[in-house]
């Protein structure tokens, strides 16, 4: 029985023909995404800079990370899409529940390459990119990975420093606990999972609607997050009030903000928060699977 929910061996060959069907989808899609948005921007910026100022400038650190975020926030609404959007068609979708593969095992094989496999690709090739652009053209600065390495050790000495605030007011176990959060917010491991937190959503859309994708999805957010934050508004609104006014009084009370239980446990919340809405979403994905018929 177990080998019909998963048999490692049938999953392995589905899996290969699930990244070939991907590739043909949306291949061409990625590689624009990752390559000609670096060059576009290095173009469009020392062109702009040369005609306007009549000097070769390449684009800098922050332009670079704002279209580094554009081309990636394009990448996770476009693929899911691309990949598995067709599913909801009648002719494409009974071909596709007719393959020889378990649920389960499209299942992860949707999941791998919608939040794992395409993103760490589109990543990988962008700033590869961005470092070739950088080492052709030193106008440009630093390219993107020795600039995250930069802000990675920015941290850790902002880390070091907190111990040197101690006095009457900031206790060690005050410095501490600031250090502490200070670096489990420097790890780029905590971002892991905000990586599926953005990416399910829209393949949960693209499995679900079987129209208008994109835009239901993008309205389903919205109302949702609407809905959070007329229910949240009027106890953050209270609290950060509180916290403002006090700080207003004594500089020192900033040192509230972090000896409160929420910022001491900010990191676990994040994970519990953001765990318990990327399994919301998976469950939705499976029970669309499980539940699809043509």
């Amino acid at each position: 029985m177990k080998n019909d929910i998963f048999n490692f061996s049938r999953f392995g060959k589905y899996f290969v023909s699930d990244i070939r069907t991907c590739r043909s989808n949306f291949g061409l899609s990625l590689l624009t995404i990752a390559l000609l948005f670096p060059v576009a921007t290095y173009f469009i910026t020392t062109t702009f800079n040369f005609v306007v100022n009549s000097v070769w400038d390449g684009p800098d650190m922050g332009l670079r990370v704002f279209v580094f975020a554009v081309a990636m926030l394009c990448m996770i609404i476009t693929m899911p899409v691309k990949c598995y959007g067709r599913i909801t068609e009648k002719q494409y979708g009974s071909s596709w529940l007719m393959l020889p593969a378990s649920r389960l095992e499209k299942f992860v094989s949707m999941f791998l390459l919608t939040c794992i496999i395409v993103p760490v690709a589109g990543i990988v090739l962008y700033l590869g990119m961005d470092a070739l652009i950088c080492a052709l053209d030193h106008t440009c600065g630093k390219n993107l990975i020795a600039g995250g390495m930069e802000l990675i050790r920015g941290m850790g000495d902002l880390q070091s420093l907190t111990m040197n605030f101690v006095d009457e007011n900031v206790t060690i176990e005050d410095a501490a606990v600031v250090q502490e959060i200070l670096k489990q917010v420097s790890s780029p491991w905590l971002y892991v999972d905000e990586i599926f937190a953005m990416t399910l959503p829209f393949l949960l859309g693209a499995v679900f609607f079987k129209s208008g994708k994109t835009v239901k999805t993008f309205l389903a957010l919205f109302a949702i997050s609407t809905a959070i934050s007329i229910a949240a508004t009027p106890l953050m609104t209270n609290w950060a009030m509180n916290i403002f006014n006090n700080m207003n009084d004594d500089p020192m009370a900033v040192m509230e903000l972090f000896r409160n239980g929420f910022f001491k446990h900010l990191v676990l919340i994040d994970i519990i928060s953001d765990t318990v809405s990327n399994l919301a979403l998976m469950a939705g994905i499976w029970f669309r699977i499980k539940t699809l018929k043509h």
